[in-house]
């Protein structure tokens, strides 16, 4: 009986990825994220210092990081960005079908969000903070509340205080905003 043991990848020499990486680019990387996407489609990069993997961005910036013996301006040679990239990141090569076990899209969740009919601001996954919110909802006109009412003068102009203007109701200085249940409330139009 024989069993079969899955076995880790071996790590990427720098003689073999010097090779590759000259076979597939040339002498010079003239496209940073374009060597990264190739790069990656054939290994998979862990970075030694930290926990990123894969990540195109940070292996195109390796890439352009490499020193350049030429000066600054002037592409990056293949094999020194191979030495930088070796030296910056554990590279393994890709198993020859891993394309067959990914999967072609994310799959999509569902999630179900309560919201106050009233304010259309107040939305919660759990119903009954939201129920529990209605009883309180200024916007609420079972509540009789003074943001439902046709008297009231919310003060958004700068000359304006927030009032009732009713003619029975308190003077600007006794009002409290919110008042619950008034009996001077009228529905706003």
């Amino acid at each position: 009986m024989t069993t079969t043991q899955a076995t880790i990848p071996t790590g990427v020499t720098e003689p073999e990825l010097t090779a590759w990486f000259v076979q597939e680019l040339g002498p010079h990387v003239e496209d940073d994220y374009q060597a990264a996407r190739l790069l990656l489609n054939a290994f998979d990069l862990a970075a030694k210092e930290g926990n990123s993997l894969n990540n195109p961005h940070q292996i195109a910036n390796c890439i352009a990081s490499t020193p350049s013996t030429d000066g600054p301006w002037t592409p990056v040679d293949t094999a020194a960005a191979a030495k930088t990239l070796h030296e910056t990141y554990r590279i393994t090569r890709k198993p020859v079908n891993h394309a067959q076990g990914l999967i072609d899209l994310p799959m999509p969740v569902v999630v179900s969000r309560h919201q106050c009919p009233f304010c259309r601001r107040f939305t919660r996954a759990d119903i009954r903070q939201v129920q529990d919110h209605m009883t309180r909802c200024w916007q609420n006109p079972g509540l009789r509340c003074c943001k439902t009412c046709i008297h009231h003068q919310d003060g958004s102009h700068p000359e304006d205080d927030e009032s009732c203007t009713h003619p029975a109701g308190p003077e600007w200085e006794d009002y409290r905003f919110p008042v619950l249940h008034c009996p001077l409330w009228e529905k706003e139009s």
